[in-house]
């Protein structure tokens, strides 16, 4: 059991001529506790990470050892990188209601069969300073021999119309379903084609807000599990800028906020190895 992931972390601190007692301290240094006994355990293959704090660790051992984010996390097996159950509790208040939408299309979690890697979200705001639209695209793995869809998971305010949806490339929209009460929206995403376990794809989709908000001044996105990279570009209407910003994490139920600069009529921040987690930027007009 798991000697790929063994091989790949040993190839690795040979790479870099470290030991795991080097590893250990490093790791110590920036503050994330695992015991040496563990990481001998994970580098002979005997265990592999799996609570959502071995894979954070997992993380800062890919940077200590310059792997590219993910490089040792796709070689965990498949039955322990799916999503825990409980974790959408700490992203949403509404966790119980979106896994009963999510499991009347017939998925567990949001990443079933294909995982979120990289993805740049834009969300526009009109001159009523209202969201107009927002869209992204997202580069997902698959972690099936033949993925074919995954789901999305939207918010909207409460008792708003629901927006609509749009396939720019890579997909066909599935069944859509909405909780108008609590302002959720899941859709089902139909990939083009199926992908092998492993291979990649760009999915690009458009979201049309059919009930004017002007009231809303956050977007944010729920990562799910560890991103390779997170970038939010928000777009204000050039008559109507904000007087400050806010770019926010939520980690483990703790929030940590950082002021951000707007950059002409807009602003933008970019987190990479990030999640699990809640990620967002907040706006404030006075």
């Amino acid at each position: 059991m798991g000697g790929v992931f063994g091989e790949a972390l040993r190839a690795a601190l040979d790479a870099r001529s470290m030991s795991l007692g080097s590893l250990h301290r490093s790791l110590q240094a920036r503050g994330t506790r695992v015991s040496l006994a563990t990481l001998s355990y994970w580098r002979s293959g005997q265990r592999e990470p799996e609570q959502e704090g071995s894979l954070r660790a997992l993380a800062e051992i890919e940077q200590i050892l310059h792997l590219d984010p993910g490089a040792l996390e796709v070689l965990l097996e498949k039955r322990r990188r799916r999503v825990a159950p409980n974790l959408l509790a700490d992203l949403s208040e509404d966790h119980e209601r979106i896994r009963t939408m999510l499991a009347d299309l017939d998925f567990h979690s949001p990443s079933d069969r294909l995982i979120d890697r990289e993805v740049t979200l834009k969300y526009e705001l009109g001159p009523d300073r209202a969201p107009v639209r927002s869209t992204y695209v997202v580069v997902v793995e698959s972690i099936h021999a033949h993925a074919d869809r995954r789901a999305t998971v939207l918010s909207v305010r409460p008792g708003a119309e629901a927006p609509d949806i749009t396939p720019l490339g890579g997909y066909r929209l599935g069944e859509v379903l909405h909780d108008r009460e609590r302002g959720i929206v899941v859709g089902e995403m139909l990939l083009d084609r199926p992908l092998v376990a492993g291979e990649t794809a760009l999915l690009e989709q458009d979201v049309v807000y059919r009930t004017p908000d002007p009231d809303d001044n956050c977007y944010f996105y729920w990562a799910v599990r560890r991103m390779t990279s997170v970038s939010l570009w928000i777009r204000f209407h050039p008559d109507h800028v904000p007087a400050r910003c806010e770019y926010y994490t939520v980690i483990d139920g703790v929030e940590q906020v950082t002021e951000l600069e707007t950059f002409g009529a807009s602003v933008s921040r970019t987190a990479t190895s990030f999640g699990p987690g809640t990620l967002g930027i907040r706006w404030h007009w006075d």
